[in-house]
């Protein structure tokens, strides 16, 4: 059975589809394996726009939607009717939060469950990352045990290695953390809740400022005890424990590493949100000039249609009951990159006359005589950007204070007077943004010191290398892991560099990226429940609906 075959028919439950990832493979799955049977996204409303609104959109002018807009133009909502459907849900709710009347008669039709959402920020509130990342992945599991072949497959992360360096295999030992600590996730989910309810009742509430601080560094200081860097991995870690454990799903871990810019598809250099290494890369263009990185560590960024295609395999081999039990879908094993190289191509794309987007006259000038060199301390042994913050704040003080009939000798005009007033105000208006900025970027540096600093990962990618290898030709071209041939100058600053600048940095600048020109499609995709509910009504109420579809209550 050939991977289009596996898919051929079938029917996936996706969640994360409004996700940079979720986005690009199921418009990756519609366009490379046309006859998936169907494809029902779990959506949650927001206010104001319902769950099928939000998918239309994405539909009619995401840029990840792109080449099945121009390739089914006029017929896209023919596309979309035959081939996506709408469930409105929540994956921090039980079951999803859908109606038990619905599940009951979706149940049956699901093929696999395919789980992408979750939390990417680094240092999220701990509850929600509880919450989002470890509670979301049981309730997906609690719906794919109520499927006939209950299988599900559940998107990681890498960085679950934790606090390690080296070889990093495909492996899971339930129950052990990455520092080699026994532990139970029921308890450190108990525990972790409790405290932070102690910390919220000790501040006056979750929703203050000190309180949410008092929670992210108490959930911190635990998942460092385990060995995890940061709440993320640590959410992130715990799912897969918490999975593991499981014996009523068949289940399939894909942990990606830093999912960046497209290689290829939709489109080259196609990228969303900030919580990839759109920082990282603004930083090495010369606005740090040392940026605290050891040179040699592997960055393991990988293009997001590569991890599309890893994700298309491991599936289809889930769907042929086949599947390896780990994905690991990394660059550093195979066509290893370097900290030290993405510092030398961004250098030299800057020096050959890149100008980046929203910079002024000055900045251009400076950026191509300032080339970022690695700092071999770690953040939180720099002085650098703590000096910039505090000299930055002075000055945004000192012309804060500045009055123009006080400052300005006497022959000066007083239409002059208020002139440099207003000058100087609006600048220290704009040092206090910089000042901000700059404090960010510190706390971002920190964030990101277990990554870039201190250590070093090589993540195994046997598994999806093996199944592309026993590809036919076909099938290699279009759907294989392809990272091998990844020419990673070409990539770096033809690519990546554009791409990050014109999709993801202008949100460090407050503004919006932008999108396409919208297609209105004349219609929204059909919805699950309106499809559904008035068939289970035919079967009588919610409470006489079918139970005896199996999994954990």
């Amino acid at each position: 059975m050939t991977i289009r075959e596996a898919y051929e028919g079938r029917h996936l439950l996706v969640t994360g589809f409004t996700g940079f990832l979720g986005k690009v493979w199921v418009a990756f799955l519609l366009e490379r394996v046309p006859d998936v049977g169907k494809i029902t996204l779990l959506v949650r409303p927001r206010r104001g726009e319902t769950a099928a609104a939000r998918v239309r959109a994405i539909f009619e002018r995401s840029p990840a939607l792109r080449p099945l807009r121009e390739r089914h133009g006029a017929r896209l909502l023919e596309l979309v009717r035959d081939k996506i459907e709408v469930l409105e849900g929540d994956a921090r709710d039980p079951l999803f939060g859908v109606e038990p009347a619905v599940l009951a008669q979706l149940a049956p039709q699901i093929d696999a469950v395919v789980h992408c959402a979750g939390i990417t920020d680094f240092s999220p509130d701990p509850i929600q990352a509880l919450d989002v990342n470890v509670l979301g992945a049981l309730h997906a599991a609690d719906v794919a045990a109520r499927t006939p072949d209950k299988r599900l497959i559940h998107v990681s992360t890498c960085f679950v290695a934790g606090e390690t360096d080296g070889a990093v295999a495909e492996t899971l030992t339930e129950g052990v953390s990455p520092n080699g600590t026994r532990f139970d996730v029921d308890a450190e989910m108990l525990a972790v809740r409790s405290a932070c309810a102690a910390i919220d009742e000790r501040e006056g509430g979750g929703k203050r400022s000190a309180a949410r601080r008092g929670r992210v560094e108490l959930g911190t200081k635990r998942a460092q005890a385990l060995g995890w860097p940061n709440l993320y991995t640590f959410s992130k870690g715990l799912a897969e424990h918490a999975l593991a454990r499981r014996e009523d799903v068949r289940l399939t871990l894909i942990r990606p590493s830093i999912v960046e810019c497209a290689r290829s598809f939709p489109f080259p250099g196609w990228n969303e949100g900030l919580n990839t290494s759109g920082p990282i890369v603004w930083m090495c263009r010369g606005y740090a000039w040392k940026v605290p990185m050891r040179a040699d560590n592997t960055f393991d960024v990988v293009p997001v249609d590569t991890v599309a295609r890893g994700m298309t395999l491991a599936v289809g081999d889930a769907l042929a009951d086949r599947a390896a039990p780990i994905w690991q879908l990394a660059s550093g094993d195979d066509n290893r990159f370097t900290f030290d190289r993405a510092l030398d191509l961004t250098a030299l794309k800057v020096r050959r006359g890149y100008t980046p987007s929203g910079v002024n006259a000055l900045e251009r000038a400076l950026l191509t005589h300032l080339d970022s060199t690695a700092l071999e301390q770690g953040a939180d042994q720099s002085v650098l950007l703590p000096a910039a913050a505090k000299a930055t704040r002075w000055l945004r003080d000192t012309l804060r204070r500045f009055d123009g009939n006080k400052h300005l000798p006497e022959s000066v005009p007083a239409r002059d007077r208020e002139r440099w007033h207003a000058r100087a105000q609006e600048t220290s208006l704009k040092l206090n943004k910089t000042s901000r900025l700059l404090e960010s970027i510190e706390a971002l540096w920190k964030s990101y010191q277990p990554f870039i600093h201190d250590h070093d990962y090589r993540f195994s990618t046997r598994a999806v290398r093996d199944r592309t290898a026993a590809l036919d030709a076909s099938e290699r071209a279009a759907l294989g892991w392809d990272l091998e041939t990844l020419c990673w100058r070409t990539y770096w600053m033809d690519v990546e560099i554009p791409g990050l600048d014109k999709w993801s940095l202008p949100l460090l600048r407050g503004k919006d990226a932008p999108e396409d020109e919208p297609v209105d499609l004349g219609g929204d995709p059909p919805s699950v429940a309106a499809a559904l509910l008035p068939r289970a009504a035919a079967h009588g109420s919610a409470e006489h609906a079918p139970s005896d579809l199996g999994g954990a209550e």
